[in-house]
């Protein structure tokens, strides 16, 4: 019998250390991503330069969705896009693009991406028939030169 209660004691104690762990872990985690937060994203936009709505420009959101669905970002009325054909996201200091499995792809310059691709300013997006380009303002530099 005292073998017995001298098991469930370590397990326990076992269980309690293993839980101790899991949530110092967690709690360094969460430290390491408040210290990296703290570069803001880069204000980017997308203008319409083929389409039916053409002249239209659209500024971004950390993530934004390009499709015909009206919950997108940017919607486009194009029969060639899909529902939610395409995403932009800030992360890792810089703007990708992503196709979210459409039916005629998504086009970076004349490149038919499979894999989230790294934009830059003056990039073009095709999707369906409406071709976008894409802008991001590069953040104010401070100091004297």
């Amino acid at each position: 019998m005292d073998w017995l209660l001298l098991l469930r004691v370590l397990l326990a104690l076992c269980l309690y250390a293993f839980l101790g762990l899991a949530f110092y872990g967690l709690w360094q985690g969460l430290r390491q991503n408040t210290r990296g937060a703290a570069a803001p994203h880069v204000h980017a936009r997308l203008v319409c330069e083929q389409g039916l709505e053409a002249g239209r420009v659209v500024e971004l959101y950390v993530i934004s969705t390009v499709g015909r669905a009206a919950n997108n970002t940017v919607v486009i009325a194009d029969a060639f896009a899909s529902a939610h054909h395409a995403m932009l996201q800030w992360r890792e200091r810089a703007w990708w693009l992503e196709d979210l499995e459409s039916h005629n792809g998504t086009y970076l310059n004349t490149e038919c991406i499979a894999q989230p691709a790294l934009l830059t300013s003056g990039d073009v997006i095709r999707i369906g028939e409406t071709i976008l380009r894409f802008e991001q303002n590069l953040p104010e530099q401070t100091g004297t030169q």
